[in-house]
């Protein structure tokens, strides 16, 4: 019997309605990642796997405005496409608010509501090249009430986005993790 062409499964996002007890192996770890649709995937599969709460990965991409400028050839990079330049910071920021931070909410399943923590400018110690950074953060209950952190423990979620001033590379660090790290809870001893 002839064996059908298999087609691979596409899983939509699932919304967190409920917490449930976390985990007790976990298997989630610092993962670097190198497209951002692998990185938002990554995001999916541990929400599936009940571990949103625990994650440490990195992205390195080429944000899609540029991709999009260079219809994907990277020898159409030019030099001024960088963090020097207020165009491309004043796009980058469009798609971290509009696309980045939504998509990372829409694939954990979680309402984060991210707010803006900071936003820096460093240069390396001889001049030659600096970063851009922007920090967001989320500790707010995500959407749930109070009673549902009877059997979880709260959590809180930063996100760092980083530009160099030597090409359009984005640097991306997602990180969620308890915000009592380390203390004993209630639900603990229970």
């Amino acid at each position: 019997m002839a064996r059908k062409n298999l087609k691979p499964v596409h899983m939509e996002p699932v919304h967190i309605d409920h917490l449930e007890k976390a985990p007790a192996v976990r298997n989630s770890k610092e993962m670097d990642f190198d497209s951002l649709e692998d990185f938002e995937k990554y995001i999916m599969d541990e929400s599936w796997d009940n571990e949103f709460d625990n994650l440490n990965i990195h992205v390195k991409y080429l944000p899609p405005f540029i991709v999009n400028q260079t219809k994907g050839n990277e020898d159409k990079i030019k030099p001024q496409m960088n963090s020097l330049n207020k165009k491309f910071r004043r796009h980058l920021q469009h798609h971290v608010k509009r696309h980045l931070l939504p998509d990372i909410n829409r694939m954990a399943g979680i309402d984060y509501d991210f707010s803006k923590d900071g936003e820096e400018k460093v240069a390396n110690q001889y001049g030659t090249s600096s970063f851009y950074k922007w920090h967001f953060t989320d500790e707010t209950n995500h959407g749930f009430d109070e009673s549902e952190y009877n059997s979880r423990n709260h959590w809180k979620v930063e996100v760092a986005i980083e530009s160099n001033s030597n090409n359009p590379w984005i640097d991306v660090t997602y990180k969620s993790v308890a915000a009592n790290d380390g203390e004993i809870s209630p639900a603990d001893i229970a």
